[in-house]
């Protein structure tokens, strides 16, 4: 019987009061973070709870933390008892190293002594640029259906690109950052001013899996020097399939495996049992003296 936890008392360095589900192994060794997606939950994300449950039951924790950017909108508890509004309608990128930290710090204060980040989608993005800024001391890297986020945003709206950037950096330079943009973003969700143009500029941070684009140099990716994994659904778009690019580029990683997973797309439905196999075996062969 797996023990399952749901944490609410950890806090983040700037205050934030990010709720946790902790899937429990015995023994307090290795400890998988899961970073979510664009708006994720574990409601959302059922794979997180196969995956927890089977690597708990095989003495790998399970961490799922929902981050500042979890749903569309919503009103984080601050440490001094007051409000701020979140959600991914708000967020902006870099603050994902406060939220990785405190990941990181709730497994150690767990008991476990070896960490390994997984992202799903953009959590793929956070994991990347956090470990690029903190070269954290970490076992290796999941990277599951890892998104060229700025990429495939201007493929879809490469017609009013231009007037959104401007329209938020018009309404930042105005003192309105959580002002929202006339128009949907990518017909699902409207975004303020602050994270738009954050995720959007030129100079983005996010832009750190350039897999449409294709650039010669990938600053943040090549930054990581441990194993990776990564994965992604057959049924998903074209750019979540580049996986050998992925690798090409992983100039300093000293194991890179990668897998399409067959007949599924990008919440892993009917095949989350099979990929929570894959991700065991791989932790188990890399990590685990036999």
């Amino acid at each position: 019987m797996v023990n399952i936890e749901f944490i609410s008392d950890a806090y983040t360095s700037d205050g934030l009061k990010l709720p946790m589900v902790h899937f429990e192994s015995k023994e307090k060794d290795i400890c998988v973070l899961c970073i979510h997606g664009t708006c994720g939950t574990i409601i959302d994300n059922y794979f997180a709870t196969v995956w927890g449950k089977l690597l708990a039951e095989n003495n790998i924790g399970f961490i799922y933390e929902h981050n500042r950017g979890h749903s569309i909108e919503n009103d984080i508890v601050m440490k001094d008892g007051s409000f701020k509004r979140y959600g991914c309608m708000y967020e902006i990128f870099e603050d994902c190293l406060y939220d990785i930290d405190l990941a990181i710090e709730t497994a150690k204060n767990k008991g476990y002594k070896r960490i390994i980040l997984l992202g799903h989608s953009y959590g793929c993005n956070k994991i990347i640029y956090y470990y690029y800024q903190k070269h954290p001391n970490i076992l290796g890297v999941i990277l599951a259906s890892a998104p060229d986020m700025v990429g495939s945003h201007l493929s879809i709206q490469k017609e009013e690109y231009k007037e959104l950037l401007k329209e938020a950096k018009e309404n930042i330079d105005n003192n309105e950052p959580t002002k929202l943009l006339h128009k949907m973003i990518e017909d699902y969700m409207y975004m303020s001013s602050a994270t738009y143009y954050n995720w959007y500029n030129e100079n983005s941070n996010l832009n750190n899996l350039p897999v449409i684009a294709n650039k010669k140099v990938w600053t943040q990716f090549e930054s990581i020097d441990i194993p990776i994994l990564t994965f992604s659904g057959s049924k998903e778009e074209d750019y979540y399939l580049q996986l050998d690019l992925l690798k090409e580029k992983a100039i300093n990683c000293p194991d890179f495996e990668y897998q399409i997973i067959a007949n599924t797309g990008h919440t892993y439905k009917t095949k989350e049992k099979e990929i929570g196999e894959l991700i065991l075996s791989w932790i188990e062969n890399k990590f685990i003296k036999k």
